[in-house]
């Protein structure tokens, strides 16, 4: 969000540039960014009237992560918690932004228009964009699909291929000849691979061979209802094998992050973050094993949609997952280094 931030530091001040914000602290874009553990203090005027606070240097994003997660380098901070009257006036402010934050990014949710033969994918499909911040609206023919998008412009559009009375491919080609849908991205789906060179020549933007996995389909969904936007809905993405799962996380739950990250490599896996705490993940029976066995994943490529999950009844810290994670490959290294020792 763009509000003026000063940064005073080692006896200087600065006018840095905010990249993200939550009630408790904030990553700046600043370079050289200050050392962790450094305490620091800032300042805004959100609405004309100045409020400063005491914080402290929590972690520090330098120039080769940053390329790797496509950011800008810079530091996260938390700020101290309030003990005198211009600490509380500061923390007043801040709540007030999260929510205008909040508000302003329900009311941008992207539209999607969901068409497909099968009734039960258009119900599992429904629930899982509505979850994920889509509104949405669902066809089982392709007129139907055609009709949902005039009444209502979509960001993007899903359309199975072998779609009844108008099909995918059909529907595909009147929507680039209506000046209102022609620069709408579509994705095909389709249960015959080769239908993917036909979809691109039609001017599909994506193609997803049936089965698919419908975290991927949401991220893939995402992706194109916000293009290139660099609004506070841009999805953070990037290759695992470039900072690593561990580091990402760390960095996520230091940063205090909501939202899916979503894994996709060999397999697909997810997982749910609430202001920094790990609060679902799958595949896996439970929370922790999902993360146990996700953690062992050093190849892919990550999302993080800014999609504020359900809070449901157990979270973890990042610290403690990671824990489990290094007690879980002690256990299982064991027995091979008594057998080597023998």
């Amino acid at each position: 969000m763009s509000l003026p931030v000063e940064l005073f530091a080692t006896g200087q001040k600065q006018c840095v540039a905010l990249a993200d914000l939550s009630r408790s602290g904030m990553f700046l874009q600043v370079s050289p960014p200050p050392p962790v553990g450094a305490e620091v203090h800032i300042a805004i005027a959100p609405e004309g009237r100045r409020v400063v606070t005491a914080a402290i240097v929590t972690h520090s994003l330098v120039e080769a992560d940053a390329r790797a997660l496509g950011r800008q380098p810079g530091v996260g901070i938390a700020f101290r918690a309030p003990i005198d009257p211009a600490d509380e006036l500061f923390a007043i402010a801040v709540d007030r932004l999260v929510r205008a934050q909040r508000a302003q990014s329900e009311l941008r949710g992207a539209h999607i228009v969901v068409a497909d033969p099968s009734t039960r994918l258009l119900e599992r499909m429904s629930t899982s964009f509505g979850a994920a911040g889509f509104s949405v609206a669902i066809a089982t023919n392709g007129l139907e699909a055609l009709a949902a998008c005039l009444r209502r412009t979509p960001d993007v559009v899903l359309l199975d291929r072998a779609l009844p009375v108008f099909d995918g491919f059909r529907v595909l080609h009147r929507m680039a000849n209506l000046d209102t849908l022609a620069a709408v991205p579509v994705i095909i789906t389709s249960t015959d691979p080769h239908d993917l060179a036909p979809a691109f020549e039609r001017g599909a933007m994506d193609f997803i061979p049936k089965p698919f996995a419908t975290f991927e389909m949401i991220a893939r969904a995402r992706r194109l209802a916000y293009g290139s936007s660099t609004t506070e809905r841009a999805v953070l993405h990037g290759a695992l094998g470039a900072i690593g799962l561990p580091a990402l996380l760390t960095m996520l739950g230091q940063e205090r992050k909501t939202g899916r990250l979503v894994l996709t490599g060999s397999d697909t896996g997810w997982i749910d973050l609430f202001e920094g705490q790990i609060v679902g993940a799958g595949p896996g029976k439970d929370l922790l094993s999902a993360m146990v066995s996700l953690l062992g994943w050093n190849q892919g490529t990550f999302e993080l949609s800014p999609v504020a999950p359900p809070r449901g009844a157990h979270a973890l810290s990042v610290t403690h997952v990671l824990l489990e994670h290094a007690r879980h490959v002690d256990e299982a290294s064991g027995p091979r280094r008594a057998i080597a020792y023998a």
